[in-house]
């Protein structure tokens, strides 16, 4: 039998498997910071062990100042923070050559993940600011990288996260105002893009270039999916900037993984334009607009299908209903080429509620237990 290694790599290199990977997202590497200091979580973790299949979320770590993947000055930034009732405050301010830019985060108890209150940018030219930010290219150590990959064994794959320069873009302002920014004021967007690009570009490459050669997700592109924009504009503000991105990675070895929430069917032809080895998390209607099914006839059977389990339903759907949906992908998307059973999303709250624990559980039951390939027949649903 395959080892989870060797599993995801079949199904990156377009072989098949002994059965259908099964991830748990999230939970394996993004959330390190928290999730071993509650136990619910660490139960899951435990009970998955030889059972789901890790894309384990690896990035390098500094202890020089970074900003936008560039070295800087450890006095231009200065951060504050502070406790309100329930919730944490973070302010940073950034000097820059053009004046002072700041941000403003608010983390609440027992959530583990931050909102912006206030970005960079709440004009253009605070946009102008960040421009005239000098670069020092950020070349981190990636001894973390091999250590990690001993660790992990044969209990999964590495993968590394970058975001692409419309996900940096759009965060300085925020969707709407981004949104606005566009319609009224596109060189300026486009300069900001390529201001990151070249930042994001030489990142990944010192990162490849070192060795941490693996599978990589790209964050960003559903900033450019309807209904904030038309999908004529997801060649502009993605396909032209994140080709070069999949194209370094497969000069060099590795994998790309495109990530976008949201009502992708309209953009699927553009995404497979770009010639990604895999796309999640692929959301059926409501809160997507495309079924697995739908999404192989567009994207072909050399990408794999990485999804499409929506995490609410771990929160609200019985057993029953977990069952039925991942029966449901397993016979839309395992029998016509490579397919990841994952998650929309992973909780975040703490402490987590027991039916979403045992939800999770039989989620990872029901993957095992519908994913077998050897079986040569797709489910029947219902």
């Amino acid at each position: 039998m395959p080892s989870s290694r060797e599993r995801l790599m079949m199904v990156l290199r377009g072989e098949t498997p002994d059965r259908v990977p099964i991830s748990l997202y999230e939970f394996d590497g993004f959330y390190e910071s928290w999730i071993h200091e509650h136990p619910e979580y660490v139960a899951i973790l435990k009970y998955a062990e030889g059972k789901t299949d890790k894309m384990f979320f690896w990035a390098p770590s500094d202890d020089k100042p970074v900003l936008f993947y560039s070295l800087v000055d450890k006095d231009s930034i200065k951060t504050e923070t502070w406790h309100e009732k329930s919730s944490t405050y973070t302010r940073t301010e950034v000097t820059t050559p053009k004046g002072v830019v700041s941000t403003l985060a608010r983390q609440d108890k027992g959530i583990h993940t931050s909102w912006t209150i206030k970005p960079f940018c709440e004009s253009e030219d605070d946009a102008r600011k960040i421009l005239s930010l000098p670069y020092e290219p950020w070349r981190p150590s990636i001894d973390s990288f091999f250590r990690l990959n001993r660790l992990l064994g044969e209990a999964g794959i590495l993968m590394g996260d970058i975001p692409d320069a419309l996900c940096l873009t759009v965060e300085l302002f925020g969707l709407s105002r981004f949104l606005n920014v566009y319609l009224r004021n596109k060189p300026l967007v486009f300069e900001l893009m390529d201001f990151f690009h070249e930042r994001i570009r030489n990142y990944l490459e010192h990162l490849l270039k070192s060795g941490a050669v693996t599978l990589y997700r790209i964050c960003g592109p559903e900033y450019a999916t309807p209904p904030y924009l038309h999908p004529k504009e997801f060649d502009k503000l993605v396909n032209f900037y994140d080709l070069d991105l999949v194209n370094l990675l497969h000069k060099h070895g590795g994998y790309a993984r495109l990530h976008s929430h949201g009502k992708v069917k309209k953009v699927l032809p553009a995404i497979k334009d770009l010639g990604v080895d895999a796309v999640d998390p692929l959301e059926p209607p409501p809160d997507g607009d495309v079924e697995l099914d739908e999404a192989r006839r567009i994207l072909g059977a050399e990408t794999v299908l990485i999804g499409n389990i929506e995490e609410r339903l771990f929160e609200v759907g019985s057993k029953k209903d977990i069952e039925n949906q991942v029966k449901k992908a397993i016979s839309q998307a395992a029998y016509s080429g490579g397919f990841v059973l994952c998650p929309t999303a992973m909780p975040i709250t703490t402490p987590l509620k027991r039916k979403i624990q045992q939800n999770i559980l039989h989620y990872i039951d029901c993957g095992l237990k519908y994913g077998q390939h050897h079986k040569f027949h797709k489910p029947k649903l219902g």
